[in-house]
């Protein structure tokens, strides 16, 4: 069953050197702000583009007690959160800003399995009645967190858990493409390829949808073309990363509201007991096997599929047309393996630095945590615990 309605940020600025611009339009609206960002950003000097009135200690993936520094800033800051940085920053944002307009919601009330993102809206909670605005202005092109209602906490078992919830979701996303300039080419690399798992997974998913569909085919042409030119043969082509940003931002836009399948439930869980392993690089190195997957067991799969390769093929002027659908997927696996390669990122895990007696002996719970995990559920084919297997490996 599809999802009923369409949830993003009230605003998304897409420009180049467009911070200024727009949160010059919360003028009169929100008089004190927080800013939460990575200190690496602070070095840097791109905090200071953005005016600094509090720094928060961001801790990726938080628990309950890591977030008490945002916490207590929050009591003096209390009109807008402004969330500078990548994952890591916004995930932090999203719970500091939830947590602290319900001082009495637990962990537990947060987490759980459900059917859509429609029974976890909490109408319960409060959004909006003490931080008027959360912005989200992201540094890399990858997760789509400042456009999603997700965000990841840690819990007492050590157990890392995806919340889900429109209460989430920022106010206002700000993507320009000059804050992403300063990632480092490998960064780049598994943001984009995080990204294009993303889209990819968005169009397939039980619940997408004619809303949801063109954010995802967008996203994902826009990766697998720009890839090479704007990450790999030219760092600093400012338009190629333009594209990249704004696609890393549509398949957020796709994914928060199609939700997305058992590439990212795999990479999740191993991501989770392996932390050592980035969630692009994971995604990558089971996304080629879970399209084959997809397309061999359901046939809507399989012509979402055909139709992107289409579309990518244009954007590459390349013409298969002609093909049949079975040779158009086969083709859409040739270009993320392609730039997989380009990219030079490990096929499989044991090369990712995951000793493998280690992750010999994790797959077997790996598996059955992906079985059980909401993202399998939005998969376009239920798959066995032993297919499972087999794409760790």
């Amino acid at each position: 069953m599809s999802m009923l309605w369409f949830r993003v940020p009230e605003s998304v600025y897409f420009k180049r050197a467009i911070v200024n611009e727009a949160l010059t339009d919360l003028k009169g609206i929100c008089k004190r702000a927080m800013i939460i960002t990575d200190r690496d950003l602070t070095w840097l000097g791109v905090a200071h583009r953005v005016k600094k009135i509090c720094e928060a200690n961001v801790v990726k993936n938080p628990s309950i007690n890591d977030l008490q520094n945002g916490l207590g800033e929050a009591k003096i800051f209390k009109d807008m959160i402004i969330a500078l940085g990548g994952g890591t920053a916004m995930n932090y944002a999203k719970l500091v800003r939830i947590f602290y307009e319900n001082p009495e919601i637990t962990a537990d009330q947060l987490v759980g399995s459900f059917d859509t993102i429609r029974d976890r809206l909490h109408r319960n909670l409060i959004r909006g009645d003490i931080i008027k605005s959360l912005i989200c202005i992201p540094t890399t092109s990858c997760t789509g967190d400042e456009v999603t209602p997700f965000a990841r906490l840690t819990l007492d078992n050590g157990n890392i858990e995806l919340i889900s919830t429109y209460t989430l979701t920022p106010n206002m996303a700000i993507v320009d493409q000059e804050m992403s300039m300063g990632m480092p080419k490998d960064v780049a690399v598994h943001s984009a390829l995080n990204a294009l798992s993303m889209a990819i997974e968005s169009i397939v998913s039980v619940h997408s949808n004619d809303y949801t569909l063109p954010y995802a085919q967008q996203a994902a042409v826009a990766i697998i073309s720009t890839f090479k030119n704007s990450i790999i043969d030219n760092a600093f082509d400012m338009d190629g990363r333009a594209l990249m940003h704004n696609a890393a931002t549509l398949a957020g836009m796709a994914s928060g509201n199609s939700f997305l399948g058992i590439s990212h439930s795999l990479a999740h869980f191993v991501y989770s007991r392996f932390h050592n392993v980035h969630p692009g690089v994971a995604n990558a190195i089971v996304l080629p096997k879970v399209i084959k997957f997809n397309a061999e067991k359901s046939d809507i799969a399989k012509k979402a599929y055909a139709v992107l390769a289409d579309k990518v093929a244009v954007s590459l002027n390349e013409d298969i047309y002609e093909k049949s659908d079975d040779e158009k997927v086969n083709y859409l696996i040739a270009q993320v393996n392609n730039i997989i390669a380009l990219g030079e990122v490990p096929t499989q895990f044991t090369d990712a630095g995951i000793d493998a007696a280690e992750f010999k002996s994790a797959i077997d719970d790996i598996a059955a945590k992906a079985l059980a995990d909401q993202g399998t559920a939005c998969n376009p084919v239920k798959p066995t615990l032993d297919d499972l297997k087999k794409m760790l490996l």
